[in-house]
């Protein structure tokens, strides 16, 4: 009877979705979810159930994640509390839009809600030309049209959205214009309030990327709510990522620094050479001095620096942080060359005063960067060659973050 207990519960773990849990930390626990809350998430792993606290949760990720499959012909839809929705049709009506997510599935909220919709896809031109007319400071609604070539706008109202039309107030007079010539609307909201920063970002098996400023788990669906009080529901099973880590987690490479100093070759005579040797010494951000992605010992990294030897990069942190982790390594590109002493400061103290050397092929002796940060303003970075020329001097702190 005894070892039929273990069986039992190795098979309602098994039939449950399993879910991989990581913290703050850099720790993982997998299991199902039994509870969740605005404090404690509850996992049912193999050796039991686990508590863990709200608050240092990084993400949440299924072991099989649902394949995303957006529906076609797609629209775009960004909401102003942040939310990309993907969406088979949009419609708008007296002040109402309705989003058709998927077959069956429709929401309707109202256009004070929405940003910008956006009716076809973007080549890399449209994309950028999109982005700067959304960033422009525009007092009105804006009707953007589309050709073979190229993006333009029109300043005035929207107002009802059929599948087929828009229409849209230009110098007092209403013109019915066809979806098929816009790109895109962007509505304007003369009282709109910066957007909240919202602790949850789910993404599901749609395409679509959820804001919300609460949580909740109800039998197998999750519902979250966005920060105007609007819940929204969707199954486990649909479920791509919940993301927690929104101004838990920093990386240094999206900080801009305070300043950079570099000391150039003694040998640079010209402003011309001093100009051009110190833009090639700048530090890169998430890649390589060689404009590549950044490789430790076999490991790949999307996210980190790149500095040459004496090289001196300062940052104001945004916030109160508890720790700063990364790894640190000479770049496998130049290997076995490259000899440096890595320092970190914190508001002057030394944090982390090491060597880094690219002959080194154990990945455990490279420097653990996991430093206490508690307090800390003013972070500076400082590398300096220590030997050979400083042949070699490629640093990489891949995964250099921030973290409360």
């Amino acid at each position: 009877m005894h070892a039929i207990l273990p069986l039992m519960l190795l098979s309602a773990l098994a039939a449950a979705p399993q879910f991989d849990v990581q913290l703050l930390d850099g720790s993982r626990v997998s299991g199902s979810l039994v509870r969740w809350d605005a404090a404690q998430l509850v996992v049912e792993t193999a050796t039991g159930r686990t508590t863990l606290e709200a608050g240092k949760l990084a993400s949440v990720t299924p072991h099989s994640p649902p394949a995303v499959s957006p529906p076609k012909p797609s629209v775009w839809v960004d909401l102003v509390d942040g939310s990309q929705l993907v969406a088979a049709e949009y419609t708008a009506e007296k002040g109402t839009a309705t989003i058709i997510l998927s077959p069956g599935a429709a929401l309707q909220l109202p256009t004070a809600e929405i940003d910008a919709v956006r009716f076809q896809p973007g080549s890399e031109a449209t994309a950028l030309e999109w982005s700067r007319i959304r960033g422009k400071k525009i007092r009105g609604d804006v009707l953007v049209t589309a050709n073979s070539t190229a993006i333009d706008y029109h300043q005035g109202v929207v107002e009802d959205v059929t599948d087929t039309k828009a229409r849209f107030i230009l110098d007092g007079q209403a013109l019915g214009v066809k979806r098929a010539k816009i790109f895109g609307l962007i509505y304007f909201h003369a009282t709109a309030a910066a957007a909240a920063e919202c602790p949850y970002s789910i993404v599901d098996s749609n395409g679509s990327r959820w804001s919300a400023a609460a949580l909740n788990l109800s039998g197998d669906k999750i519902e979250f709510t966005a920060p105007g009080g609007r819940t929204t529901r969707r199954g486990l099973d649909r479920i791509v990522k919940i993301d927690l880590s929104c101004g838990k987690i920093v990386f240094l490479s999206d900080l801009q620094p305070d300043s950079e100093t570099f000391t150039p070759c003694p040998f640079t005579v010209t402003e011309k050479e001093l100009a051009s040797r110190l833009e090639f010494s700048r530090a890169r951000r998430n890649q390589n001095l060689e404009s590549m992605s950044l490789l430790i010992h076999g490991r790949e990294y999307r996210k980190g620096l790149a500095l040459r030897s004496d090289d001196k990069v300062v940052w104001t942190l945004p916030g109160k942080f508890s720790r700063l982790k990364g790894v640190a390594g000479i770049d496998d590109y130049v290997r076995p060359l490259g000899n440096v002493r890595l320092q970190i400061l914190g508001d002057g103290k030394t944090l982390l005063d090491a060597s880094v050397v690219g002959s080194e092929t154990d990945p455990q002796k490279d420097p653990a960067i996991d430093l206490d940060v508690s307090g800390v303003r003013r972070l500076v970075l400082i590398v300096q060659s220590q030997g050979n020329f400083g042949a070699g001097d490629h640093l990489d702190l891949g995964n250099l973050r921030l973290i409360k």
